[in-house]
């Protein structure tokens, strides 16, 4: 089951917020207040309701929202409306719907991480953190161990009840020897019974060797997967062959250097592209011949204005001519200088006019009108100076129409002279004229732009050689990428071959030899130790039958009851020595290698918070957890609060993983604060990686976590501040 969305209407103090939650790990962070803790209860709430009445916030009619999740492959929607849940809930693993347990495990604030007696009490310990029937595995060795120990002693000179048997034969025999009055028959029997009596012995001396023979067999079998996945890393290590390796320093500036780079081409790629639209603002028209002639053009402007004065006077010269009427004489300057003064005096008031009756009173209009009288008596007074002066010339304008027809000629043979230069069609001197100050202009933006795309060009250089000096080492780019990705396996493979190697250590045998030293082919000398013993009672009962006198009746009768015990001894010694062995075998897998799975797991979590500084050292038969350091082991309350808050998290996300089944998402509020820097990134690394089976949902209000989080690929931010 994974969560899709969160949508609250109302909830404590938060209104109309919406959440959008990703299938691994989602990050939730946000400074105090922000409603980290009210959205948190929010999902707590409608996933696993609670009956308690002194939750936070406190609840209120008007608490409603909905959230989103997927199961088995379907969308479904619950909804809150306030202490009830609507809808089809999604289906929990067996015990994570019980309020308590669930808030304990599956969805903690710090306070609830930081009770461990759902860890130490009830089920959850006795389900998930002891192997079953182990606590009783110890006893049952020592029973064992006391049995043939008592029995057969564990040196030549132990006081055995074997020894002491065998010894009390002894003087037997030496008083049968003396007192018997026998024939060569019983001497016989007597000589067959004994070399049967030392057959027996090394037969039981082999079935020792045969029973150890058998735990060393058997721990190797145990570890013959995690001797072939060491064998595979090993080859993988290897097949990595030599690279370079690649420091986080290294992969940093990489980026660094390969960003600038693209920098650099970018801008170069943008100047370039400018400079061919001002090449198109030419219109084919040739660079150099427009720069040649760039003086010349500059003074177009203001011989246009000229030209287009004359070409008004000409026509108004042309105009008298044909109604009769002597045209008035070109003004000069001094005289026509008042009625210029008008009408530039009136344009101003005119303006003013306007932009005052637009930004401060309508009224203001009163001035355009004003400037625009102005401007009409300035532009009505030459035209009477001029009627004047034609009046007393008497010239009918002939001369000056040829001087304008002249100095337009001139004007129109100049432009067109660079028209022609420069091979372009015309279409009208003012056009023309509009187009050369165009090219003109692009001419000057080209030049500009050729200068910047030039030292584009060496910014580009320069960015590239730094890339290529910092790749030469790595044979360039692509093998930069080839070590990044070889250095980040060597280095994942290098932990697992440490791991395997110290769990192999541990069963007592050598990582480096992976063919069990000895050859067991099962027992073979039970069946035969039970022939000689019958053997053994016959003859006796025919030396019995040889003996005549009482008194060797009677030692007869109490050697054959000694060596009757003797063999009980010795089966019972056999039985013990060989349940002893078991016994040892059983621990050793007990409290070695066949941990719960949730410790292996839990185990795991710690040494990625703690850099393999730690791992869970759990004893079945004790009601506490405990961690080990190298060789020395701490207790519970040795621990300091950092340490006591890593441990907690990884037995609980361990439990969490293993009860839940992947199913149930884990919900977390601010439980990384009694961490270290060193040990924050340990736990978001290994959250990240529980989250690849399980959703994982942390809340926050600290920025150093939300950082390291922001490095971990997979994992989604989201700001409470933004909601």
């Amino acid at each position: 089951m994974r969560v899709r969305g969160v949508n609250i209407r109302s909830f404590g103090a938060l209104r109309e917020r919406r959440y959008e939650l990703s299938d691994g790990m989602t990050v939730f962070h946000g400074p105090n207040e922000s409603g980290k803790t009210t959205t948190m209860e929010f999902i707590r709430s409608v996933l696993v309701p609670s009956n308690k009445r002194n939750q936070y916030p406190e609840r209120d009619k008007s608490d409603s929202g909905t959230l989103t999740y997927e199961q088995d492959g379907q969308t479904r929607t619950v909804s809150l409306t306030y202490r009830s849940v609507e809808g089809e809930r999604p289906v929990m693993p067996t015990g994570t719907d019980d309020p308590q347990l669930y808030r304990s495990v599956f969805a903690m604030t710090s306070r609830d991480l930081d009770d461990e007696r759902v860890l130490t009490e009830g089920g959850i310990r006795s389900r998930f953190l002891t192997v079953p029937g182990g606590e009783s595995m110890p006893a049952a060795r020592d029973a064992a161990a006391e049995k043939w120990e008592t029995n057969l002693g564990k040196r030549s000179n132990s006081r055995s009840r074997v020894i002491a048997l065998e010894s009390e034969i002894d003087k037997l025999e030496e008083d049968i020897a003396q007192a018997r009055s026998v024939t060569d028959q019983y001497g016989a029997l007597d000589a067959r019974r004994k070399e049967l009596g030392s057959r027996l012995g090394e037969l039981s001396a082999e079935s020792e060797r045969s029973v150890e023979a058998k735990r060393v067999h058997d721990v190797y079998q145990s570890n013959r997967g995690n001797y072939e996945r060491l064998s595979a890393l090993e080859e993988e290590r290897s097949n990595l062959g030599d690279f370079v390796p690649v420091t986080e320093a290294d992969r940093e500036e990489f980026e660094r250097l390969k960003s600038e780079s693209a920098r650099a081409e970018a801008a170069l790629r943008s100047l370039t592209e400018r400079r061919a639209q001002e090449e198109t603002d030419l219109m084919g028209a040739d660079r150099r011949r427009v720069s040649a002639h760039s003086k010349a053009i500059e003074a177009l402007p203001g011989r246009l204005e000229v030209y287009r004065e004359d070409s008004r006077r000409l026509r108004q010269l042309e105009d008298s001519r044909r109604i009769g009427v002597r045209p008035d004489p070109q003004p000069a300057a001094k005289k026509g200088s008042g009625g210029l003064g008008l009408v530039v005096l009136g344009a101003v008031l005119a303006v003013v006019g306007v932009l005052a009756a637009i930004l401060v009173d309508p009224l203001a209009i009163v001035i355009s009108v004003a400037g625009a009288a102005f401007a009409a008596l300035g532009m009505r007074k030459p035209a009477e100076v001029r009627a004047t002066v034609s009046e007393d010339t008497g010239d009918d304008g002939s001369r000056e129409a040829e001087e304008l027809r002249r100095r337009m000629s001139s004007f129109e043979d100049d432009v067109l002279s660079i028209m022609g230069d420069l091979g372009m069609d015309t279409f009208g001197i003012g056009d023309d004229v509009s187009f050369l100050l165009k090219a003109r202009d692009a001419v000057a933006a080209i030049g500009r732009t050729d200068n910047e795309i030039m030292r584009a060009r060496m910014e580009q250089g320069t960015a590239g050689n730094r890339l290529l000096s910092f790749t030469q080492r790595y044979a360039g780019e692509d093998g930069f990428r080839s070590c990044l990705g070889k250095t980040k396996r060597a280095a994942e493979i290098d932990r697992e071959i440490g791991v395997l190697r110290e769990a192999i250590a541990k069963a007592g045998l050598d990582p480096d030899v992976p063919e069990c030293p000895v050859t067991y082919e099962g027992d073979t000398v039970t069946g035969e130790i039970g022939g000689i013993r019958e053997e053994i009672g016959a003859l006796e009962e025919r030396m019995r039958a040889i003996l005549d006198t009482q008194e060797l009746e009677r030692m007869m009768d109490r050697r054959a009851q000694l060596e009757s015990e003797l063999h009980d001894v010795l089966d019972e010694g056999a039985v013990g020595l060989l349940a002893s062995a078991i016994a040892d075998a059983a621990c050793e897998e007990i409290y070695s290698k066949v941990q719960p799975g949730v410790i292996s797991t839990a185990d795991r979590y710690l040494s990625m918070m703690t850099g393999g500084r730690y791992r869970i050292d759990t004893d079945p038969r004790l009601q506490e957890l405990s961690v080990r350091s190298g060789d020395k082991v701490k207790p519970i309350g040795a621990w300091s609060s950092g340490l006591r808050a890593q441990v907690l998290l990884s037995v609980k996300l361990a439990v969490a993983k293993e009860m839940g089944g992947g199913e149930v998402p884990v919900i977390l509020d601010d439980v990384l604060l009694p961490f270290d820097s060193e040990r924050k990134e340990g736990a978001c690394r290994a959250l990240a990686e529980m989250s690849a089976e399980m959703q994982v949902l942390l809340f926050t209000c600290d920025a150093e976590t939300v950082r390291i989080c922001s490095g971990i690929p997979g994992i989604r931010l989201v700001s409470m501040s933004d909601a």
